[in-house]
């Protein structure tokens, strides 16, 4: 019980510093997704049509993401997932590090009330009430992330729709599907 308060190694305060940049660098990165999915899925579809119209270019960006929301959806849960997990991942290491094992105990409570507070409840409640906004702010960068991220998440998307097929469950909605229904 005692070797749970003595640290395994002992961190450099240059590899603590970088560590904690890094982490807060991807907890930024996950508000950033959490918001714009957030963002992208309660904007004002007219009024992105009518910007568009008027000459507003991030509007042609946000109207993109709308034809598109299955590869937005999917790059935004592609990004945070990811971003979340090497946080917590980041996290722990550290911690592990300076407490040995208690240091899981003690990520897990502090990566979940950060996370949870910071880069899920916080952002998106901006996000839903600053819909329009913040849906133009992040809306070339969620384009940009949805089409790199594109084989990936179609990848994902045939997965899941080959796994619940052999449940025999019908998967509405993805291209798979839509593509058989022609």
């Amino acid at each position: 019980m005692e070797d749970a308060i003595i640290p395994a190694q002992t961190l450099s305060d240059t590899d603590l510093i970088f560590s904690v940049v890094v982490t807060v660098l991807l907890m930024v990165f996950s508000a950033f997704f959490s918001a714009s999915e957030t963002a992208l899925t309660a904007a004002s579809r007219a009024r992105m049509f009518q910007l568009e119209k008027e000459g507003e270019k991030r509007a042609l960006h946000v109207n993109w993401l709308f034809v598109n929301r299955e590869r937005m959806v999917g790059a935004v849960l592609l990004g945070n997932t990811f971003v979340n997990i090497a946080s917590s991942a980041l996290v722990t290491a550290v911690l592990l590090n300076l407490f040995g094992d208690a240091g899981v105990a003690i990520a897990t409570v502090i990566t979940t009330a950060l996370v949870l507070v910071f880069c899920e409840v916080l952002p998106k409640t901006y996000a839903i009430t600053n819909a329009d906004g913040v849906a133009l702010r992040v809306a070339r960068a969620v384009r940009i992330c949805a089409q790199v991220f594109s084989p990936i998440v179609s990848t994902v998307g045939f997965l899941v729709a080959v796994m619940l097929r052999t449940i025999g469950v019908k998967s509405q909605g993805l291209v798979e599907d839509r593509e058989e229904a022609a």
